[in-house]
């Protein structure tokens, strides 16, 4: 089973390493989303609620703080002709909750998140059952 039937494909939120901690958490609550996405310099990187924790645990001032300072550049990513369970393995092993999706040109078409990942999962074990 391929990831693309379930990788959220609203727009996705999208903010600059020049953007404030405080502008990104704001716009991720706003969103409802757990991370966003942050290009520089054409690669995609990515900024997640366990990196605005860190932030804050460090001390940094949020309303300061730039988003280049905690992303991930360099981000993990995957294509929508990824197979679930690859993806999900990619998650466990390397300890994510969102994976950033490309299409075939290299850009950024989706997100697929943890609970992307259970939906799918429990949609094939419905499958299986069913028969």
């Amino acid at each position: 089973m391929l990831v693309e039937p379930f990788v959220t494909r609203q727009e996705v939120l999208a903010v600059e390493p020049e953007h404030t901690l405080s502008e990104a958490a704001r716009r991720m609550r706003e969103r409802g989303v757990g991370s966003a996405v942050v290009i520089e310099e054409g690669v995609p990187g990515i900024i997640t609620e366990r990196d605005l924790l860190r932030a804050l645990a460090d001390g940094a001032d949020p309303t300061s703080t730039k988003v280049g300072a905690y992303r991930t550049s360099n981000a993990v990513t995957i294509t929508l002709t990824w197979h679930v369970v690859d993806a999900a393995r990619t998650m466990i092993e390397r300890g994510f909750r969102h994976l950033i999706v490309l299409d075939d040109a290299g850009q950024v078409v989706g997100m697929l998140s943890i609970r992307d990942m259970v939906r799918a999962l429990l949609k094939d074990r419905q499958a299986s059952f069913a028969g």
